[in-house]
């Protein structure tokens, strides 16, 4: 059996497609968990009676503290073997659910997998990333894939086996449940953004595997489920969330020299300069939209 968790901000019509697209696709015994983050009343009125039609359970946050913290209300009430944490802005065309399932039992090294992206009208989307970083921030992945195809495959095409990947989507991510409690979850420090880059470092640590199997697909909206707030604030909480857990997972110096990369390229960037007091700041997380929102809440 496997545990649905969906989180909602104001997405109730997207949450109601995704869900009946769920019934449809999905044929294993299964719950459906929605929690909604503090949404304005009418989506909160749609969402309570879609609730009443579609028979799945309802979880009304009183703070709005992001999708780490949306997403642990919601395990903490799943009662299955495996958690599926799904945006409202996912689409299931196909019952991509039983082979992760049967995957993931004959390969217990596997601590979360994604089926392939594709977007609305079935264009290919990259669902993983190779870690990002130093390198990352200042070469990118092009050369890499270029010059060690083995070990940085190529993100634009489709793969025709499973395969280990350093970060997977999290769109769309299914955790054994033992797996996900072990690791401790997602970090309810982050807001938004990043979760997935270090729930996966995690998993690694912790001797687990995150895994793309691309014979199995969905569709996502991208974007659609997201908070919403102004571009610059979006952007803002991005690079809030980027350093974070660049510090968490990586030593001062490592740190140091990462915010020292993005102060330089930001300072030549003029949209960008909003940034500079986030970067310039050992305290980056006093500027999150959580951080706000709780205190709008008091």
């Amino acid at each position: 059996m496997v545990s649905f968790i969906i989180l909602n901000y104001n997405t109730a019509k997207l949450v109601e497609d995704c869900i009946n697209s769920l019934k449809r696709c999905v044929h294993c015994a299964h719950e459906i968990i929605v929690v909604d983050n503090c949404s304005n009343q009418e989506d909160l009125d749609y969402l309570r009676n879609l609730s009443v039609r579609e028979s799945f359970v309802l979880i009304q946050n009183k703070i709005n503290g992001g999708f780490g913290a949306g997403n642990m209300v919601g395990a903490q009430t799943a009662k299955s073997q495996y958690y599926c944490f799904i945006n409202s802005d996912v689409t299931f065309v196909e019952d991509a659910i039983t082979p992760l399932m049967a995957y993931m039992e004959e390969n217990k090294y596997c601590g979360c997998i994604t089926p392939q992206q594709y977007t609305p009208n079935g264009s290919f989307v990259p669902s993983f990333k190779h870690g990002t970083g130093i390198r990352h921030e200042v070469l990118g992945d092009s050369i890499f894939e270029f010059l060690f195809p083995k070990s940085f495959p190529s993100r634009k095409t489709k793969k025709q086996h499973p395969f280990n990947a350093p970060e997977i989507n999290g769109c769309f991510m299914l955790f054994p449940a033992k797996v996900f409690w072990e690791i401790g979850g997602f970090d309810t420090n982050i807001y938004l953004y990043y979760e997935e880059y270090d729930v996966c470092r995690r998993l690694h640590q912790a001797g687990y595997e995150s895994v793309v199997y691309p014979s199995v697909s969905f569709k996502h909206l991208r974007g659609g489920s997201s908070n919403k707030k102004t571009p610059k604030s979006i952007k803002r909480e991005l690079f809030v969330s980027r350093i974070y857990v660049y510090a968490k997972h990586h030593n001062v110096l490592y740190t140091s020299l990462f915010r020292t990369i993005l102060l330089i390229k930001s300072i030549f960037i003029p949209k960008k300069w909003h940034l500079l007091p986030i970067l310039l700041s050992g305290e980056s997380l006093a500027h999150s939209m959580k951080h706000q929102n709780t205190a709008n809440n008091h």
